[in-house]
C-alpha cells in the first residue's frame, strides 16, 4: 500500500512540473519582448530630425491601403502616387497644388529611374555639391532595391548620420535631403509591411508573377515625390 502510495505522489509531482515546465516555456521572455519591440522599432530615424515627414507619407500609404491592395500594374500605381502626392503639402508653397501625375510618367520613371532622378534634381535650387550627394544616394537606393529591407534601412540610417555631419549643406538643403531620406526609409518599410499580406492574396487568388520587382514601388514613389520636395 504504501508502495502505491508513493507511487500516487511522484507521478503526480511530476505532471505539476511538466506543467509549470510548459506554462513557463509558452510565456514569451522579457528578451523576445524587447526583441520584437527593437525590430518593429528600428526603422525609425530618431536622428533625423525631420523624420515626421516620412512618417507622413506612411500614414497616407496607410490609409491608401485601407481600401486597395498594392499596386500591382502602372495604373494602380499611379493611382497611389496621385494619392500621396495630392495629400501632402507642398514645401515652398501655402497653397496645396494638386499634381496631374499621369501613367506615362510612372512608365518613364519605370523605363530609366537613375535619368529621372538626374533631371528632377538637376532642376532643383540645391546647390551642385548637394545635388550630387543626393543623387548618388538615390542611385545607391535603386542598387540596393533587391536587397533585405535591413540593409537598405541601415544605408538610410547611415547616410541621415553623414548629412547631419556635413557642414557644406546649408540649413535648407539638410531639411531637404533628410526629408527625402525619411520618405525613402518610411516607404521600403511599408512595402516590408505588406510582403506577407500580399503573398496571401497572390496566392489565394492565383494571380500571376507581381507586375513590380522587389521595391520597385517605393524607389518609383521617391522618385515621383522628388518634384514637390525639391
Amino acid at each position: 500500500m504504501k508502495t502505491f502510495l508513493l507511487c500516487i505522489t511522484a507521478s503526480f509531482l511530476f505532471i505539476s512540473c511538466s506543467a509549470d515546465s510548459d506554462i513557463e516555456s509558452s510565456e514569451p521572455t522579457s528578451g523576445s519582448l524587447q526583441n520584437s519591440e527593437s525590430k518593429s522599432q528600428s526603422f525609425k530615424g530618431d536622428g533625423n530630425p525631420f523624420d515626421i515627414e516620412g512618417q507622413k507619407v506612411y500614414e497616407l500609404l496607410k490609409v491608401f491601403y485601407q481600401k486597395n491592395q498594392s499596386p500591382n500594374s502602372v495604373e494602380e500605381l499611379t493611382e497611389q502616387i496621385r494619392f500621396v502626392l495630392n495629400n501632402i503639402p507642398n514645401k515652398k508653397s501655402i497653397t496645396n497644388r494638386l499634381i496631374p501625375f499621369t501613367d506615362e510618367m510612372v512608365e518613364a520613371i519605370l523605363s530609366d529611374p537613375d535619368n529621372s532622378i538626374i533631371l528632377i534634381v538637376q532642376n532643383s535650387t540645391l546647390q551642385t555639391y548637394a545635388k550630387n550627394n543626393l543623387i548618388n544616394f538615390l542611385q545607391n537606393l535603386i542598387s540596393k532595391r533587391q536587397e533585405e529591407f535591413t540593409i537598405s534601412n541601415n544605408y538610410i540610417l547611415g547616410y541621415e548620420s553623414d548629412v547631419l555631419s556635413n557642414t557644406i549643406f546649408t540649413s535648407e538643403e539638410t531639411e531637404t535631403i533628410l526629408t527625402v531620406a525619411s520618405i525613402s526609409r518610411y516607404s521600403l518599410y511599408t512595402e516590408e509591411e505588406r510582403k506577407d499580406k500580399d503573398w496571401d492574396i497572390l496566392v489565394g487568388s492565383k494571380h500571376a508573377k507581381p507586375f513590380f520587382s522587389k521595391n520597385e514601388t517605393s524607389i518609383i514613389l521617391v522618385i515621383a515625390l522628388l518634384e514637390k520636395l525639391l
